[in-house]
Formats: structure tokens, sequence, C-alpha cells
């Protein structure tokens, strides 16, 4: 099978590997369409460490080509994505509903061989049967908006309440439509490009602001969410919290920076980390099936697998948003 592999940091090479074999408990997927995350931009430039040469990418939608033993309610042939973190199952957080936390937990793309490559096998209960009826490049988006969903979840916003989303990128441009939706929240955006700011504004923010001055005029705010990973965005998320407001801190910065305790303790603020998912796929494919949310407007381009390199190399092109990669 053809596959993107990555062989140090800066130099991917399209390659031809052996196929997958399933094993007990495991589904081959021929890949069609994948998109590039920022996990992806981060081990193609060494920012993360992972085993090298892989394959990366891990959000995918493919058709199932063979099934291990064991495997049921699946047929070949049959459209799926996938659910590309899988955890033990076993341990003492899986068991309390924090799989997304297990220690065991293998990553698809980041640990093992991911989807940018023509097949990759994955255990059966991390495949998701998609209705006929979703395209390909809205099911694709079933992996970005459950980490949305699960981050809303932990904010427990009030209906109508005002919202700040920090950081316009797909998560946050999810995150915007998924507070209006299900909360009515008054949303508004900050980033530093202007083009993604009209984005937010055209998925149903009240305001995309560019200027940290602006945005403190605005506020302060019940509740925020940190998606950018920025140096110094989370200290800005505390000044403009007000006293008792909620925090959900999804971006991952590339270093620690200084976070001063003492504004969260005297507004007595509640500070989460949100990671990755639990059990939201079922309700992002419905949501997407339902046409509740917009995703091809988050669509920068699509390219070959040949592409892919390049595109990684463009990743920080501030005017991209969702990079997708026809595979087969």
């Amino acid at each position: 099978m053809k596959c993107a592999v990555l062989l140090k940091p800066g130099h991917m090479e399209i390659r031809d590997l052996e196929r997958p074999e399933t094993g007990p408990g495991e589904i081959l997927i021929e890949v069609e369409l994948a998109g590039i995350c920022g996990s992806d931009d981060s081990i193609y430039h060494g920012k993360s460490t992972v085993p090298l040469p892989i394959v990366p990418g891990h959000e995918a939608v493919g058709r199932v080509v063979s099934m291990g033993e064991g495997v049921k309610g699946f047929k070949a042939g049959q459209r799926v994505t996938i659910q590309p973190n899988f955890s033990c199952g076993r341990c003492e957080l899986c068991l309390s509903g924090l799989a997304n936390v297990c220690r065991k937990k293998i990553r698809l793309g980041l640990d093992i061989d991911g989807v940018f490559g023509q097949y990759v096998k994955v255990p059966f209960g991390y495949a998701w049967p998609l209705p006929d009826s979703m395209e390909n490049e809205t099911a694709v988006f079933a992996e970005p908006l459950a980490v949305a969903l699960h981050a809303l979840r932990k904010a427990r916003p009030k209906k109508g309440q005002r919202v700040l989303v920090l950081g316009a990128g797909v998560i946050g441009l999810l995150l915007v439509q998924l507070l209006i939706l299900e909360n009515e929240s008054d949303v508004l955006t900050f980033d530093l490009v202007r083009e993604r700011l009209s984005l937010s504004e055209e998925m149903g923010a009240s305001a995309g602001i560019d200027s940290m001055d602006r945005i403190s005029d605005e506020g302060p705010f019940g509740i925020i969410f940190e998606t950018s990973g920025a140096p110094g965005a989370l200290a800005h998320a505390v000044d403009l919290a007000s006293p008792g407001g909620r925090i959900i801190a999804l971006g991952l910065p590339g270093s620690g920076y200084p976070l001063f305790t003492t504004t969260i303790v005297r507004k007595e603020l509640s500070v989460f980390g949100s990671m990755i998912y639990t059990g939201e796929f079922p309700a992002v494919l419905d949501i997407l099936e339902k046409g509740e949310i917009m995703t091809k407007p988050l669509i920068s381009g699509i390219v070959g697998l040949e592409e892919l390199p390049a595109a990684l190399e463009r990743f920080s092109s501030p005017t991209r948003v969702k990079t997708l990669v026809r595979i087969g």
C-alpha cells in the first residue's frame, strides 16, 4: 500500500508498505479521506516525540475491507469514521469514565501507524458506521467535533450565557457553532487572523476581535475556552474571566508559561483541562447527519497523498483552517 512515512522531522516520503493484516477483534479500513491536525504538524516539525519511522494521521473516513475473528456489526464495503485513541478499557481510569487519559492509551498516527496511507487497522470498537446520506467531507470532522463537544460538556454553559473562545482555528470554530446550537450562547471570538474571525462571525459569533485591549473592554466572561495553546493565552483567560467563571483549556502549548494563581483564588475561578473525548462520537455523528453545523466553510483545500509533505510545510499559514487529504 502507498503511505506517507515520516522518517525524521521535516522529512516525509511516499513509500510502499505491506498492507496490515487483521487480528482478532480488528477491522481493516481502506482510507478515503483524512484530515490534517495540529498534532500532525507537531510531529512533522519535531515538536512532539514519536517512534520513527511512522505513518502519521488520525482523522479519517474509509470503508471496511475485512474483519478479524470476533468482529460483529460490520460488513465489507461499509463506510466508517475512526475514533483514533484506543484505551485499555480495564484500568482504574477507564473504569471511572476517564478513558481519554488512560495511561495505556494507544494513539493512531502517534504511537502506531495512522491514516495517511491506503489502509489502516483499528479495534472494532473504535470504528463508527456512517449513514449513506453523510458525505465524506462532512464525516471527516467527527473527530475534531468530538473534541469540541467534550469541552462544551465540561463548561456546562447556561442558556444565553456570554462566552469567549480564544483561538478561531478548527476547534474554536466548531465550538462557536456548538455553543449557539446547544445553548444559544452569545459568543465572542479572539484571534490575530482577520479571515478566521470573519469566518467565526459567519458561523454565528456576535463579534470576532483581534485586539486584546478591545476584548478586555468586552469582558468579563463567565466561560472562556482556550483553544490556541499560545503562550500567555491561559493567563489572559484568567484576567478576562468573571468572578466564579469557568475556563476550559484545550490548547497544548509547546512549553510551559507562568500562571498567576492569586487571581484564580481571588476570583474563585474553575480551570478545567479538556483532553480529546470520551463518549461523544454518537452525539457528534447525529449532529453532523442533521446538518446542524457548517463544516464545508472550514475546508481550506483538499490535496492528494503525494502533496501531503508540502501541505504540512504550509500548515502554519494564517488563512488555512482545515486541509483534507484524499487518499482512496
